[in-house]
């Protein structure tokens, strides 16, 4: 009887450890869309653009390049509602601005990536649609300072003796030795016209060097450049960058998001 009870204990034990050595489900990491496709009405209608969405601890940012080279963007929080719920909270996006929505996300896990299932995303004359999304990881391992997102709290640029302060609107995120920025800054003097704008690649940080090279952009002028950008931390929650080439030097400071 007793070697029966120590038997027990040590199964119910190992059963235990087992239990407790699963690793919770966590969304942080570095994704590429690989397909994604709106149905409803009983029509699938797959879209072809240049997407990446990272997500930190708490938070995520999403960037897209359509065909006609426009840029859909989205920044802000999300929380783990259930291991296979998301609950994403809007801070930033091209179309709603920084007005106050959610999104609940469907996710299913796999060794490679993840889908994501926007249920009644659009309601169009009584149709609801819902948004599929199919993401591959991408390999991530890299962690620095600079890790987690923030929001640019002024930039100025410098030509000769003329310092103009710039009013752009733009978040960074950084995880993993992957950068993404997205921003929404005026075309013309009035600052009536706006236009929206991303860019994606990697990074290092050694001392005070961030070293960046765009992968993706709407940009021409930034694809595969390699940035050697001067950095000053301020504390842990903020650093000024200084960039300089031929003709001009911006000068910019970000605030982490706590």
């Amino acid at each position: 009887m007793k070697k029966f009870i120590i038997v027990a204990v040590l199964l119910i034990s190992v059963i235990a450890g087992c239990k407790s050595s699963k690793k919770a489900p966590t969304q942080e990491g570095v994704y590429k869309l690989e397909k994604q496709m709106l149905s409803g009405g009983g029509k699938d209608t797959i879209y072809a653009r240049t997407q990446v969405k990272i997500y930190t601890d708490k938070y995520f940012m999403y960037a897209a390049l359509a065909p006609d080279s426009s840029v859909g963007f989205g920044v802000g929080s999300y929380k783990l509602d259930s291991v296979n719920k998301i609950v994403e909270s809007n801070i930033y996006s091209s179309r709603r601005l920084d007005s106050t929505i959610n999104f609940n996300l469907e996710v299913t896990r796999t060794d490679t990536g993840y889908t994501q299932v926007i249920p009644d995303i659009l309601r169009l004359r009584n149709v609801s649609y819902k948004m599929t999304e199919v993401y591959a990881k991408v390999p991530a391992p890299d962690t620095s300072a600079l890790d987690g997102l923030w929001k640019m709290d002024a930039t100025y640029s410098v030509t000769g003796k003329d310092t103009v302060k710039q009013t752009p609107t733009q978040y960074k995120i950084f995880k993993g030795g992957h950068f993404m920025f997205v921003h929404r800054y005026p075309i013309d003097k009035d600052g009536r016209k706006f236009k929206n704008g991303f860019g994606y690649g990697v990074f290092s940080l050694v001392n005070d060097t961030l070293r960046e090279e765009d992968e993706i952009s709407n940009h021409p002028q930034l694809l595969n450049r390699k940035f050697a950008i001067k950095i000053t931390f301020h504390g842990r929650d903020e650093y000024s960058q200084v960039i300089t080439d031929s003709t001009q030097k911006s000068i910019e400071t970000y605030k982490r998001l706590k």
